[in-house]
């Protein structure tokens, strides 16, 4: 459900331009690879391939990409993590739409 908000929220803007979205690690993998975005939002609950391991996967294979890591843990100890992962941006799940859009307009510049 988050997943289709977002990118329903995503498509409305202007400013961005959504190239697919997946709920799903390895497929977020090859959609990226195939589609080259500036930007990737990735849920750091995926399965098949969890979002930490997405990251690490998605910049050895697109170094340029930045990545958004997107989680409904706001304890500190999942943003340190995905930072780690190569995550250039945390957002909270629980963030605005207008969050989600900003992110990633400054992830791309």
């Amino acid at each position: 459900m988050f997943l289709a908000a977002v990118r329903a929220l995503l498509e409305l803007d202007g400013r961005v331009k959504v190239v697919g979205a997946t709920d799903n690690g390895a497929h977020a993998l090859e959609l990226a690879l195939a589609e080259h975005p500036d930007v990737a939002l990735v849920d750091l609950a995926l399965p098949e391939m969890d979002g930490f391991e997405t990251t690490r996967r998605l910049l050895a294979n697109a170094p340029a990409m930045k990545v958004i890591a997107v989680s409904g843990l706001s304890d500190g100890k999942a943003e340190a993590a995905a930072r780690a992962a190569g995550a250039t941006t945390f957002l909270f799940k629980g963030g605005l739409h207008d969050e989600f859009a900003d992110a990633i307009l400054s992830a791309s510049a």
